[in-house]
């Protein structure tokens, strides 16, 4: 009776929703009235499945055009209106596909600013709801991360089928200096490192929703991986130049390193979707940090050589001062004399 009672209940609250925004978005353009009629249909109470992806592909249709902030805007105030856990995910999971599907740069969100105010949502009418509100909590930071690799990236480009664009990708990051290279390389870890504090993951096909939600997430995660890869690429070229980078960036890139290192075990978990890739990004981590540490060797071995040097340096010196020089003096004493004529006799003479 109590499920009854939720299904009935989030029907009338999906065809009230609806009548009003009908009614409310008549006098507005037909863009506008759609993209909110369309956010609606796709982010219901009842349904227990994944938003449709023919009301999702309209929203982003008209987000690729000049009411691109309208559509942006109808997804947030939806996100901060609703205490219901089935119509926040699904708008999480819209709103996911708008931030990477639309040719507008999206910057409403800030980085730790909350701009979802999802931190405390919690939905108890029913199991599901609740196993969902902790995976709502993680999304939005989840998404909050997401749009501020935009802003660092500056796009969030389709590497995984193109050889072109990470060329390309790999040419624009070349030409930055090895700082900025480094902070986008922090910034994208940090992102990484996000998705290994995911909630427990539910069985396969045990939450239709949870699997959408994953999907996605091993699609930025696989887009990330080769954007890490070709920073990595470019700072280890250059620090096997002559003369490489300063003590600062390598200090950084150690510490990149280690906290790559931690996330491995977590992200293991998505290594079936593109294998190949995965071990590749791996292999480099683990290369380069096999490098450091040889570089590191060579520092110590270098800095034992010199201070070898320079103690017996100082021993030489330390062994010179301890010769004190003995000054012998004569005087008109007998036997100065008597000395100098006893040598004198012992002298030799060559003639021809």
């Amino acid at each position: 009776m109590a499920k009854l009672k939720s299904l009935i209940i989030g029907k009338v609250k999906d065809k009230a929703s609806i009548c009003k925004a009908s009614l409310f978005y008549s006098f507005s353009s037909k863009s506008v009235k759609y993209i909110h009629l369309a956010l609606l249909k796709s982010t219901t109470h009842t349904s227990h499945k994944p938003p449709d992806s023919n009301y999702i592909s309209d929203v982003v249709s008209y987000s690729n055009g000049r009411h691109a902030p309208v559509a942006f805007g109808a997804v947030m105030w939806r996100l901060q209106v609703t205490k219901n856990a089935f119509v926040a995910i699904k708008s999480l999971i819209v709103f996911h596909i708008l931030i990477k599907s639309s040719r507008y740069k999206f910057e409403g969100l800030d980085r730790g600013r909350n701009s979802l105010k999802l931190n405390d949502f919690s939905d108890l009418s029913s199991n599901l709801t609740i196993e969902l509100s902790p995976w709502i909590i993680w999304y939005g930071r989840y998404l909050d991360s997401l749009s501020w690799i935009l802003k660092v990236a500056g796009s969030f480009p389709n590497l995984m089928e193109s050889s072109k664009e990470k060329s390309k990708e790999k040419d624009c990051v070349s030409s930055y200096q090895t700082g900025y290279i480094m902070r986008q390389t922090d910034s994208l870890v940090t992102f990484l490192e996000h998705i290994c504090t995911r909630p427990d993951t539910p069985l396969l096909f045990q939450n239709k929703i949870v699997d959408e939600i994953r999907e996605l997430v091993i699609q930025d995660y696989f887009t990330v991986v080769i954007l890490v890869m070709i920073r990595l690429q470019v700072l280890n070229e250059r620090l096997t130049k002559p003369e490489p980078v300063g003590d600062s960036s390598l200090n950084d890139l150690r510490l990149v390193l280690m906290r790559l290192e931690e996330c491995e075990e977590s992200l293991r978990g998505f290594f079936w979707r593109y294998r190949r890739l995965a071990e590749d990004f791996w292999c480099l981590v683990e290369t380069l940090k096999a490098d450091m540490v040889h570089s590191d060797k060579e520092m110590v071995n270098l800095t034992g050589l010199v201070q070898t040097t320079v103690k017996d340096d100082e021993e030489m010196v330390e062994l010179a001062s301890s010769v004190q020089t003995e000054w012998v003096t004569f005087d008109d004493s007998e036997i100065a004399m008597s000395e100098l004529l006893k040598r004198e006799s012992e002298w030799e003479t060559f003639d021809d």
